[in-house]
This record gives structure tokens, sequence and C-alpha cells, in this order.
């Protein structure tokens, strides 16, 4: 009887042992044994890093052309890899109001730089497409800005990876203090999933 008695006692033991477990391994979301891989971010500082370094390179009138055609440019990047920018820029008058647009898309392939002490390789396609618009009227009576960055990068820092999405507004004004004219503003929206706003001083095309 004792015997019978204790076998009985270990399985309900066992029984409640088992639903414990069971709700364990449930809250912790390994009930297969498996577990989710981390998905690699970068810091807010760690993304506007990298996100002057790539308009730095887009925007050095220094940097080895490798190639150059009607409507792309493959620059070399400053430590390793290249970009390929592709796109337009043209304006048109109608009555007294001038437009001028451009439309830029940088594609990096390997592309090592070094940005705020950060070491970044990053890939893209179709990369980063910028468009901004700029219309006047008159002698510059009235000067509108609007514009936009959209797009992704494939970033590898510090042994870690991942991908950074971009989907910036442009507000500006008209910068006309300088022997060439420029833009001054600021973009907003969201940068590898950080909500920023990010003060720039000019926005023109690729060396400009």
């Amino acid at each position: 009887m004792m015997l019978r008695a204790h076998g009985g006692t270990g399985r309900r033991v066992g029984l409640r042992g088992l639903v414990f477990c069971g709700l364990l391994l449930v809250a912790l979301g390994c009930e297969d044994g498996t577990t989710e891989p981390e998905v690699a971010t970068l810091t807010m500082e760690e993304a506007v890093a990298l996100f002057d370094g790539m308009r730095a390179i887009q925007q050095d009138t220094t940097s080895a052309i490798l190639h150059a055609s009607e409507d792309s440019t493959v620059v070399a990047c400053p430590i390793g890899g290249r970009v390929r920018v592709t796109g337009s820029a043209s304006e048109s008058v109608a009555g007294d109001t001038l437009r001028l647009e451009t439309d830029f898309t940088a594609a990096p392939a390997g592309c090592q730089f070094s940005q705020g002490g950060h070491h970044f390789t990053t890939d893209g396609d179709p990369g980063v497409r910028e468009q901004t618009v700029v219309v006047i009227v008159g002698l510059f009576e009235h000067v509108g800005v609007e514009g936009t960055v959209a797009g992704s990068l494939d970033w590898q820092l510090d042994g870690r990876s991942g991908s950074c999405g971009m989907d910036l507004e442009l507000t500006a004004e008209p910068d006309l203090s300088g022997n060439e004219p420029g833009v001054a503003g600021t973009l907003s929206g969201t940068l590898c999933d950080h909500d920023v706003e990010l003060e720039i001083e000019s926005v023109s095309g690729p060396g400009g």
C-alpha cells in the first residue's frame, strides 16, 4: 500500500512538473527549442554617421571617377568599394517661373568609409534616391524648395550587419549668400528606424 501510495504521488508530481515546464517554455518563447535571431540595429548616432558619410562621398568633387556615362557615374569610396550614381538634372521655364529639378540614386557596392569614428561597409540595390525641386518666380520674388530622400542601405559595422531604411522629407530655404546658390534646411522623417530631424547646409547633385 505504501509503495502504491508513493507511486501515485510520484505521478502527480511528474504531471505538475510537466505542466509547469510547458508554461515556462511558452513564456520564454522557446517551446520548440529555438530562439529568433537578434536583429542588429544602429544607434541614432551611428545612423546619422552612416547618412552623413554616404552624402559626403556623393558630394565630394575630388573622388576618383571609375566610370562615367551619359546618365551615370561610378566613383571610388575613400577606403574601398564604389558608388554608382544615376540620375538627371533639368530646368524648365514657364512665363516668369523657373523650375529646377534633380533626381539622383546612389547605389553603393562594398563601399567603405569612416565617419564619426565608425568604419562602415555599405551595399544597396537600388540604393537611396534623392529628389529636389526648386521653383523661382520672377527675380526671386518667391522661391520654393521641396524634396525627399528614400530607399535603403545594407551596412556592416563592428561585426554587426543589417539594413537601414530612409524616408525623409526636405523643408528648406534658398541660400544665396555664396558664389553658388544652394539650399539650407532640414530633413525630417525616419532613418534606420529612428525619428530624426537633420540640419543640412546644402542640397545638390553629386559633386556639387
